[in-house]
C-alpha cells in the first residue's frame, strides 16, 4: 500500500467536499439540526399540564385541596370557567388534560371523619403522558392525605405532641436521584443522540460519495489506475472520519452548553470513543456503497438502518438487558449499543476507560471487521 496515494485520494475528496455546498450542508448542518430537533422532540418531561377544577363545594377546605395541584409546576389552570360543560369542552379541544371534580359536601364530610371521593378525569389519548399525570395526581393526593391526618391528630393530641408526626408517617422513605437529580429527560436524551447522529451522518456521507462516482462513471478512472482497493477505500474513509470526529466534538459541546448537560468524564477518553465509533459507522457506509448503485438507494438504506438500530436495538429508550435474546443478538451486529453505554456512562456517571474498555475494544474490532468485509466486497473490475 502506497500512503502517498492514500493521502492524494483523501486530499482530492476533501477538495470535492469544499466545492460541493450540498455535501457541506449535509456534513455539518444536518448533525446539528438532528440533535436539536430530536432532543426537543424526544423529551418526555410532562409539565404545565392544563387543569380544570370543578369545585362544587366552594369551601375553604376544597379550595385548599385544589390549590395543592395548581401550585405545582406540573399543572396550570386551563383558563376556563369551572363549569362541568366548559370543563369537558376544554378536555376535548386540548386546552386541558385533566378535570378535577370536587363534590358538593367535601368539607362537611371531612369534618365528619368520612372518606371523600374526588374524581380526576385524564386525557388518555397520549398513554405515556397520561400515566405520568396519573402519578403526579396520586403523589399530590397522598401528600394532602398526610397533611389532613396530621391536622386531625394534632387537634386530638395537641398541636405540639411529638407523637403526631410518627403516627402519621411511621416510616419515612428519603429518596435521592443520582446523576440526574432533577429527573430532566433531556439529560438522558441529548447525550444519547450523539449515538444516533453519528450512526446516520458518516455512513450517509461516505455511501453517497462512493455511489456518486459510480453514477457519474468517475469510478472507472480509479478502476483503470494503479490505485489498489484498500488505498481507494482509505482515501474515501479518512475525510469522512475527520468530518465525523469534528461533528462529534461539536455535538458534545452543544449538549453541554445549549442543553446544560454536564460532562463528568475524561475528554481525551471520550474523544477516543468518538474516533472509534465514527470509524466503525463510516465503515458501514463503505459496506452499503459496495452493495448499491444509486445515491437514492444509499440514502434510504443508511437512514432507515440508522433510525431502526438506534431506536430498537441500542437501548436508547429501554435497557438492552431487558430485550429478548434475539434482539440482543441483532444489537451486536451494530456498534450503537456499545457507544451508547460509553456516552451515558461518561456524561452522567463520570466513568472512564477502566470501566468501558470492553466497549472501546468492541468498537475497534467492529471497525476492523466491517472495513475488511467492505474491502472483500469492493471490486475494481465489474461485470459491466
Amino acid at each position: 500500500m502506497n500512503f502517498s496515494r492514500v493521502l492524494a485520494l483523501a486530499d482530492k475528496e476533501a477538495r470535492e467536499v469544499r466545492r460541493d455546498r450540498l455535501y457541506l450542508l449535509l456534513a455539518f448542518a444536518l448533525p446539528l439540526i438532528l440533535l436539536v430537533v430530536f432532543a426537543y422532540g424526544m423529551t418526555t418531561d410532562v409539565e404545565g399540564v392544563g387543569l380544570v377544577v370543578i369545585d362544587e363545594d366552594a369551601t375553604a377546605a376544597s379550595r385548599r385541596y385544589a390549590d395543592r395541584f395548581q401550585s405545582t409546576r406540573h399543572f396550570v389552570p386551563a383558563g376556563v370557567d369551572a363549569a362541568a360543560a366548559r370543563g369537558e369542552t376544554a378536555l376535548i379541544d386540548g386546552r386541558a388534560r385533566v378535570i378535577l371534580w370536587i363534590g358538593p359536601h367535601f368539607e362537611r364530610d371531612l369534618n365528619a371523619g368520612r372518606t371523600v371521593d374526588v374524581l380526576a378525569q385524564i386525557d388518555g389519548a397520549f398513554t405515556t403522558a397520561a400515566r405520568t399525570i396519573h402519578g403526579y395526581l396520586e403523589a399530590i393526593n397522598a401528600q394532602a392525605n398526610a397533611e389532613l391526618r396530621a391536622e386531625v391528630l394534632a387537634a386530638r393530641r395537641g398541636a405540639r405532641s411529638p407523637a403526631t408526626a410518627q403516627l402519621v408517617e411511621p416510616v419515612r422513605l428519603q429518596t435521592r436521584f443520582l446523576y440526574n437529580p432533577e429527573l430532566r429527560s433531556v439529560v438522558t436524551v441529548a447525550p444519547s443522540l450523539l449515538m444516533l447522529v453519528l450512526l446516520l451522518v458518516p455512513p450517509l456521507l461516505i455511501a453517497v460519495s462512493v455511489v456518486r462516482e459510480k453514477e457519474s462513471g468517475a469510478i472507472f478512472n480509479i478502476a483503470s489506475s494503479t490505485v489498489t482497493r484498500l488505498e481507494f477505500l482509505l482515501g474515501k474513509l479518512i475525510p469522512v472520519v475527520a468530518i465525523g470526529v469534528a461533528n462529534g466534538l461539536l455535538l458534545w459541546l452543544v449538549v453541554i452548553l445549549w442543553f446544560g448537560v454536564p460532562f463528568r468524564g475524561s475528554v481525551p477518553q471520550f474523544a477516543l470513543a468518538i474516533v472509534l465509533y465514527v470509524l466503525a459507522t463510516a465503515s458501514l457506509g463503505l459496506l452499503v456503497s459496495a452493495a448499491v448503485r444509486t445515491q437514492q438507494a444509499a440514502i434510504i438504506i443508511t437512514t432507515i438502518a440508522a433510525v431502526i438500530v438506534a431506536i430498537q436495538f441500542a437501548g436508547m429508550f429501554a435497557p438492552l438487558e431487558t430485550a429478548s435474546p434475539f434482539n440482543r443478538a441483532l444489537a451486536r451486529l451494530f456498534p450503537a449499543a456499545d457507544f451508547l453505554a460509553i456516552v451515558r456512562g461518561m456524561y452522567l456517571r463520570g466513568a472512564g476507560i477502566d470501566v468501558f474498555w470492553p466497549e472501546l475494544l468492541a468498537l475497534a474490532v467492529y471497525a476492523v471487521l466491517v472495513l475488511a468485509l467492505a474491502y472483500a466486497l469492493y471490486h475494481k473490475r465489474t461485470a459491466a
